[in-house]
């Protein structure tokens, strides 16, 4: 090594000045001129004659006298001086003061670089403000704890685990594992007597639900075991919601009788506020009841799912071997043929796990795209990074030569970096609370339950991903933060100094990022395709300028069914005097609606025999006539229901084409009859209806539907083998939505004032909401690729712009020796691509690999769809031109002779 004067002090000075947290210039100025000055107090004492040892003694007291260093550098530094180590002895507070020191010295460091420091913050806040909102999300919704005592012992049926009444109580009587409870969900009721009409949508269930949730009413009292008895059922419990709402909040609530569609009840209690079962949307509870001599109610309608608590020592397996062994021994309790078949599948699983078995997936995947976003921008910051040690280089050469260890410098990367991390995690969580809002569009409409508030859990979980986060980025300048010939670098200022294996660790980085940017991308593209195709289907009927109305008289007004034909009649005849409405019609269900009416039935021709199979259900419309016509669904073959298809005449159907394919296929079915199972006549087939898009608009019917049927409303008939009570008014209007629906709400007043009015939107709002999750996904997908597009664009770029610089003297040279611009050109933009289409050749297959768990989401489009693959190979190349074209036209233009010169 040459000789620099005052080396050999160089070590012991660098020790003593570890707590003075100087900036790298000024502490290497400082402990170089120490250093000479202890080289010259040393020569001057053994000038005086006196041993080397002495000499030593002397040099170092002048060191620690205060006027020459304590006062002078306290008052030039403001800063306090680490006194002379005494051996045996460590310096208290020693490791506080250093990170002290260490987090000062990052402070100072961003300051010097606010640009690098801003650019690095966005990157890592995109990446934690993200993760932290979806953790939010999935912690809420799949892990945190349902609020219910031992929520874990809570169990629900599954795999068509749906009971009548008398099952149910079956099941309660005979469980040795279980304490079991049913409940009817969505249950609709009118809420009449205090003020207007309103219909609200509640929950019937057994007396024991509470008890078996283990809660209690926030104000009077919950249902109880036997509240479900005729002659006790008279009751209601209210939400929080509509407490507040309804009823103002108002304590005296407890005890009012209030009417719901037309029965008295009794308010006994409110719940609290967070109590949300079934789901978000159930504003009241009303007692199911369990009257066994009403057989058919008891055992022919109302098939509902069951919870149940596992009693004491029950486990899961035990409880799931016992419901399927209760549901074989229960066929024999019918009162009429049952399939053997019946619930043979059923079984029980944790409730927590059914309540999210809809969105279990969706989130997931979500999670781990924003993972990926998050690994890209650690990428892109470890680059931002070794660029920046490279440029210091020089500096860490210095430190360890005058004696600094290896671990403090790297310890002081590292604080740096979590630094970092720390100030992007916190600009993430102001992102994460916006970015919430957004993800939940996710979830399916009416998730309830789960408290999406940003809370201290988020905020840990933000904090411990940003340390993780920078101690993950922060290694890879760490670790490469010293080069094996110091003394080079010493003398030579650290020009050109990152070696090549460092040159391709950065390189290789970028190949990362691109790769994982590529699988965003078709992830994103895939589903967006699949969106695209799922707005070109034909629902099956024209959505525009049709308006509907759910109008919700009560059941008893329709025990006399020719009363319910009445009403609808004047009111449709009504309605199309309304100025602006051109046609009115009207049905029991819409299509895309999430109410799904179902009746089973014996089809004529096929095989069904009550004790050995059960009776397929089938969609069943009850429409008005003039309905086709208005929605626009083609008959494609025999003819449409008409007026004369009245209440007393011959029964008769429309079924849809699908329907008939099925059924008679090859066939004619126009003359074939189907009857529902609890009656003896048949209806006759007497027109083919083109199939409508009934469940959502990717036609994903539910596993039990086999069939679909239009009845005429004057023959119509429920489940409950009554007329549907109530109807939607569909109108097709040119008029304004808003003023339509207010006369047709006026309209409805002056018939019947207690007749509700609700649902009001329009065709084209119902089909926007059943795209609303393929959008949701396709758009947050769309997102996280578009930032890691951009991140890797901003990374490949600083690759190419920062090599570039590196290269500018061998550039220079080429020209000098007669390159043309254009090869410049060609060399510098050239690199810009080998990395990209590197992590675009790497990015292509794993998304073959890991594209396939987007296939429940897709619609028409193939997980390796080689349309997709081709359009982001072509964005990842633009992507690759656009970071290269800007560095290598910069080096293009450069002057060969200036680049020599000032190399």
């Amino acid at each position: 090594m040459k000789y620099i004067r005052g080396y050999r002090w160089h070590a012991e000075v660098q020790r003593r000045l570890e707590g003075l947290a100087l900036p790298p210039a000024r502490e290497a100025a400082i402990i170089q001129e120490l250093a000479e000055h202890l080289e010259d107090e040393y020569e001057r004492a053994l000038a005086a004659g006196v041993s080397k040892a002495e000499a030593s003694r002397q040099a170092f007291a002048g060191l620690g006298d205060s006027s020459v260093l304590a006062g002078g550098l306290r008052s030039v530094e403001g800063r306090r001086y680490a006194e002379p180590a005494v051996p045996g002895v460590e310096r208290a507070g020693n490791r506080a003061a250093d990170l002290w020191q260490d987090l000062r010295h990052a402070a100072r460091m961003f300051r010097k670089n606010p640009g690098f420091m801003a650019l690095a913050v966005l990157s890592l806040a995109l990446g934690i403000g993200g993760n932290a909102a979806m953790f939010n999300i999935v912690s809420a919704v799949l892990i945190r704890p349902l609020p219910y005592p031992e929520a874990d012992r809570l169990v629900q049926a599954a795999n068509s685990g749906f009971y009548p009444p008398g099952g149910m109580v079956a099941l309660q009587q005979q469980s040795r594992t279980m304490e079991v409870a049913g409940f009817r969900p969505a249950v609709d009721l009118n809420l009449t007597g205090n003020g207007e009409a309103w219909r609200i949508t509640g929950s019937a269930v057994s007396g024991n639900l509470f008890a078996v949730f283990g809660v209690e009413a926030e104000r009077g009292r919950a249902l109880r075991a036997g509240d479900d008895q005729p002659g006790r059922d008279n009751l209601v419990v209210l939400s929080h919601a509509l407490w507040q709402d309804r009823f103002h909040g108002d304590p005296a609530a407890i005890g009012r009788i209030v009417t719901l569609s037309g029965v008295d009840r009794q308010v006994v209690g409110v719940m609290p506020a967070r109590f949300a079962f079934p789901d978000g949307s159930t504003k009241f509870w009303i007692p199911l009841r369990l009257d066994p001599r009403d057989q058919n109610a008891y055992w022919a309608q109302d098939f509902m799912p069951v919870v149940a608590r596992l009693r004491a020592g029950a486990t899961l397996g035990q409880a799931q071997s016992e419901i399927q062994s209760l549901s074989r021994r229960m066929i024999d309790l019918y009162p009429y043929p049952m399939g053997r078949n019946f619930n043979a599948q059923g079984t029980v699983v944790p409730l927590q796990e059914f309540l999210v078995s809809n969105v279990r997936t969706r989130l997931i995947v979500l999670q781990c795209a924003l993972g990926l976003v998050l690994l890209i921008a650690c990428a892109n910051v470890a680059n931002l990074l070794l660029a920046r040690a490279a440029s210091r280089q020089k500096e860490m050469a210095l430190r360890t030569a005058l004696g600094a260890a290896r671990g403090r410098i790297v310890r002081q990367l590292l604080t740096e970096s979590v630094m970092l991390a720390l100030a992007g995690g916190a600009a993430g969580i102001a992102l994460a609370a916006w970015g919430a809002s957004a993800l939940k569009l996710a979830l399916p409409a009416g998730t309830g339950g789960p408290d999406f508030k940003m809370g201290w859990p988020v905020a840990l979980f933000a904090g411990g991903l940003s340390v993780i986060t920078g101690l993950t980025f922060g290694l890879a300048p760490a670790v490469t933060a010293f080069g094996p010939d110091l003394a080079s670098l010493i003398k030579t200022g650290g020009q050109r100094s990152m070696g090549t294996a460092k040159a391709r660790f950065r390189s290789a980085l970028i190949v990362g990022e691109v790769a994982l940017a590529v699988v965003l991308s078709v992830g994103a593209g895939l589903l967006i395709r699949s969106l695209w195709k799922l707005a070109q289907v034909n629902p099956g009927f024209l959505p525009q300028q049709i308006l509907t109305l759910r109008v919700s008289p009560e059941e008893s007004l329709c025990r006399e069914r020719s009363r319910c034909i009445a009403l609808y009649d004047e009111l449709l005849g009504r309605a199309k005097e309304i100025p602006g409405v051109y046609e009115a019609a009207g049905a029991n269900t819409l299509p895309l609606a999430s109410n799904i009416p179902t009746i089973p039935v014996v089809v004529e021709g096929q095989p069904y025999v009550p004790s050995e199979r059960t009776a397929p259900l089938f969609w069943a419309g009850a429409v008005t006539p003039d309905y086709f016509r208005l929605m626009h669904i083609p008959i494609v073959s025999g003819r449409d229901l008409a007026g004369a298809d009245g209440e007393h005449s011959a029964p008769v159907i429309v079924i849809s084409a699908s329907t008939a394919r099925r059924y008679w296929p090859g066939q004619n079915p126009i003359g074939k009859h189907i009857r529902p199972v609890f009656e003896e006549a048949w209806r006759t087939v007497v027109g083919v209806a083109g199939d409508v898009r009934q469940y959502d608009l990717a036609n994903r019917a539910p596993g039990q539907i086999a069939g679909a049927m239009y009845m005429p409303y004057a023959q119509a008939v429920e489940s409950s083998r009554q007329i549907p009570a109530a109807l939607t008014l569909i109108v097709r209007t040119a008029g304004q939505p808003a003023e339509v629906a207010e006369s047709i709400r006026a309209l409805v007043r002056r018939e019947n004032p207690n007749v509700p009015v609700s649902d009001v939107r329009t065709m084209e709002s119902l089909v926007e909401d059943s795209a609303q999750q393929s959008r949701s996904m396709a758009w947050l997908f769309a997102s996280f690729a578009g930032v890691a597009l951009l991140l890797a664009a901003v990374g490949a770029y600083g690759v190419v712009s920062w090599s570039t610089a590196q290269r500018s003297f061998e550039i220079g040279l080429r020209m000098a020796l007669g390159a043309s611009r254009r090869s410049v050109f060609s060399l510098v933009l050239g690199q810009s691509l080998r990395l990209v289409i590197s992590g675009l050749a790497l990015g292509v297959a794993a998304s073959f690999a890991l594209t396939r768990v987007l296939t429940a989401f897709l619609y028409a489009t193939a997980a390796w769809d080689a349309f997709t693959f081709s359009c982001v190979s072509a964005l990842l190349l633009a992507v690759a031109l656009l970071a290269g074209f800007f560095p290598a036209r910069r080096a293009a233009s450069a002057d060969p002779l200036q680049t020599l010169r000032m190399d």
